[in-house]
């Protein structure tokens, strides 16, 4: 079991206040200090110091941390599968991105709810970095994104590699005959919220031909994907989207495709889950099934 002072530590890196920490966990702000205390003794370094009257983790405390939410994740895991031992049904909780929950992959992760109706579920769709961020805190146990993540913290397997692209609506006109991104420069562009992995994979391409979104006429910053499709329909710009998200629209021609002789960019999506843990196994397996279901689907496709 993981000592009781280890949570009082994790939920004051959450809060980075002792006094919200104290509220949270319903204990006395004398006694998160001397968890704390007994921490910074036991491992014989300071954990957290004042930097401008701000609480800040050191290095030790950010080594800390590290291993301290693996551990935490781990006996969490584990006494949720001692329930299921039980027939308790057990309980899953995850996460997939906006993207992802766009794309055909979406029928995957219906179908692996349905698997679980005897048991809790918990689904979010979120942007990459709040999905992160929900591991971190051990909210959810896995996720399904298509952002960057640190690999330094997190395993992960690839499920699928999707075309990234750029799109117009079919009766969107572009300002000048385009061949390269550079062309695309002038026109009007809509991206997704800060967090994103769309954003920010849009904007390293950007990066590395050193462009950036003031090189186009206006920028609009839409958080949903569904209104970023109307945007699009109305003829208000362009947009960099997953050809997988889009797939429908591109088939029945209300989205077009800009042709780029210059851009030819795949991204992985990736089932992640927090590094070296003891239950690889059961994501292993989870990845398998979401593989096979999807090589299934895209045979059945080509049999119609």
């Amino acid at each position: 079991m993981l000592d009781y002072r280890v949570y009082t530590f994790l939920e004051v890196c959450k809060t980075m206040n002792y006094t919200k920490a104290s509220q949270v966990l319903n204990i006395t702000q004398p006694n998160v200090t001397q968890h704390i205390r007994w921490l910074e003794e036991r491992y014989g370094k300071k954990l957290f110091s004042y930097e401008k009257r701000r609480l800040v983790l050191t290095s030790a405390g950010e080594l800390l941390k590290k291993s301290a939410i693996s551990m935490a994740y781990e006996e969490r895991l584990l006494a949720e599968q001692m329930e299921k031992l039980s027939d308790s049904g057990g309980k899953m909780a995850f996460g997939i991105t906006k993207s992802v929950n766009e794309s055909a992959m979406k029928c995957r992760i219906i179908e692996l709810i349905q698997t679980r109706m005897c048991g809790n579920v918990y689904f979010y769709v979120d942007n990459t970095a709040r999905l992160i961020k929900k591991m971190m805190d051990q909210d959810i146990d896995f996720a399904i994104v298509e952002g960057n993540f640190d690999q330094g913290q997190f395993d992960h397997i690839v499920l699928s590699r999707e075309p990234f692209i750029p799109v117009r609506g079919r009766e969107y006109r572009l300002r000048r005959p385009v061949k390269s991104l550079e062309d695309l420069c002038g026109e009007r562009l809509i991206i997704r919220e800060e967090g994103s992995g769309t954003r920010n994979i849009l904007e390293s391409i950007l990066l590395s031909r050193n462009l950036s979104y003031g090189n186009f006429e206006s920028i609009m910053e839409i958080g949903d994907i569904s209104a970023i499709k109307m945007l699009l329909m109305e003829g208000c710009g362009i947009t960099f989207m997953y050809a997988t998200a889009i797939e429908k629209e591109l088939e029945d021609g209300k989205f077009v495709e800009i042709p780029l002789n210059n851009l030819d960019v795949c991204h992985d999506f990736s089932l992640v889950w927090p590094r070296n843990s003891a239950f690889r196994h059961m994501f292993e397996a989870l990845a398998q099934n979401f593989t096979r279901c999807r090589e299934g689907a895209g045979q059945e496709g080509l049999r119609q």
